[in-house]
């Protein structure tokens, strides 16, 4: 597919993208991290509970949002998407009727995955192979960049807006208004014309079009299999560790007032490898980085599982950001490279349901076997699912590589 040759235009496409995931994700952070404290002060978490199932929910349609990606281009889904959580995320101050909770937590859904999926199907779009990886790799440190500022930011200028109900509504709207100020740097996008002579060398008006849901999926059958099976189980795996990793720090002996701390610190450790990564994984094949980095994870869960030290559990959960920064970038890599250009929103709307729906199944689960199996039991588990990771991505997208080489040296037919 032809991509955008202009060199200043994907710089400035780039750059406003990079702008675009610091603010979307600063205001993210600045409402997930008040939203429960405002809702438990005043004795509604249950109605946040609501809130949050209503968001997963609607995330598991991602699969439609992104086949709306392929028609329309990338920017309406950025724009839509952010105007969407931003009313959502405003919808956070009515804490007392579950009804408002509960939409909250659905518009809020629909608009977080419209966003993710823009963003992946603007860099399908707008860059070639070898430019990814830095892209990817800048966007990651920008999420993690807005992450740290919206968790750190948030109690304070809470406190500063006055304290109690009126501080925490000052910052929700506040998060909301971050929000709704990203749209205001969302990156350039091509014509429905060029997106569509790209694909497939015909424009709408020479018949050119995009096939629905259903027959994008038939026609990629496999791909649609593999997807939906590597997105379950990384949801599933990810639920059962990531939520009890303060209970896990705190049954290792890390003494309470230092949970934090190391959690903070895993967040710089993923931050740190993501202003490293661009230049590391452009040497390397993501294949490889991936392999290596997930496996490293496994086994970084299977010390959190053998009821080490207290600071060697830090250690290895701090080392273990690394590792999953890592694993993160490099399978974005291989799922740009491998999903077909005019229905990779689809594909990437995919995944993202599959995840969601192996988030749910885990989380409906996880707290049953913490409590059946206790924790050490619970995280071997996890680490299984881990290495169970680290062997089947690499396997499917290797042979998914390997069958796309295959066809593309298939001699063309010449008539005798």
């Amino acid at each position: 597919m032809r991509k955008n040759s202009d060199p200043k235009s994907h710089v400035t496409g780039s750059r406003r993208l990079a702008a675009f995931t610091f603010l979307f994700f600063s205001g993210m952070w600045l409402s997930k991290t008040v939203q429960p404290l405002y809702f438990e002060r005043n004795g509604h978490l249950m109605a946040f509970g609501l809130s949050y199932t209503a968001m997963a929910v609607a995330g598991t349609a991602s699969v439609f949002i992104g086949r709306l990606a392929d028609r329309w281009g990338s920017r309406p889904v950025f724009l839509s998407g952010a105007f969407l959580y931003s009313a959502g995320m405003a919808l956070r101050v009515v804490h007392a009727v579950p009804v408002v909770a509960i939409l909250s937590g659905f518009i809020a859904g629909i608009g977080a995955s419209g966003v993710f999926i823009a963003i992946r199907t603007w860099i399908v779009h707008h860059t070639e192979e070898d430019q990814r990886t830095g892209i990817v790799a800048r966007r990651e440190f920008m999420n993690h960049a807005g992450m740290a500022l919206g968790t750190g930011a948030a109690g304070g200028l809470a406190a500063l807006a006055g304290g109690g109900n009126r501080g925490y509504v000052f910052v929700l709207l506040l998060a909301a208004g971050c929000v709704l100020t990203a749209a205001l740097v969302v990156p350039p996008d091509r014509t429905a014309t060029e997106r569509q002579s790209a694909f497939d060398g015909k424009s709408p008006a020479d018949g050119g079009g995009t096939p629905g849901l259903v027959q994008t999926l038939r026609s990629h059958r496999a791909l649609a299999l593999g997807v939906v099976g590597l997105g379950l189980l990384m949801g599933f795996y990810a639920s059962l560790l990531t939520p009890y990793l303060p209970l896990l720090l705190k049954e290792r002996g890390v003494p309470l007032e230092f949970v934090g701390v190391v959690l903070a610190a895993a967040g710089l450790s993923r931050l740190t490898a993501a202003a490293m990564a661009g230049p590391v994984l452009r040497r390397r094949p993501p294949l490889r980085v991936f392999m290596l980095s997930e496996s490293a994870c496994a086994v970084a869960t299977l010390i959190l599982a053998l009821s080490v030290s207290p600071w060697i559990a830090a250690a290895v959960l701090i080392l273990r950001g690394v590792f999953l920064l890592g694993a993160t970038v490099s399978q974005e890599l291989l799922q740009l490279g491998a999903f077909p250009s005019a229905v990779a929103g689809a594909f990437f709307g995919l995944v993202q349901s599959a995840f969601l729906a192996g988030d749910a199944l885990g989380g409906a689960v996880g707290g049953w076997l913490y409590q059946s199996l206790g924790s050490d039991r619970t995280v071997m588990v996890a680490t299984v699912l881990t290495a169970a990771n680290a062997i089947f991505v690499p396997l499917f997208y290797g042979r998914l590589r390997a069958r796309m080489s295959d066809t593309s040296k298939e001699p063309a037919h010449v008539p005798g």
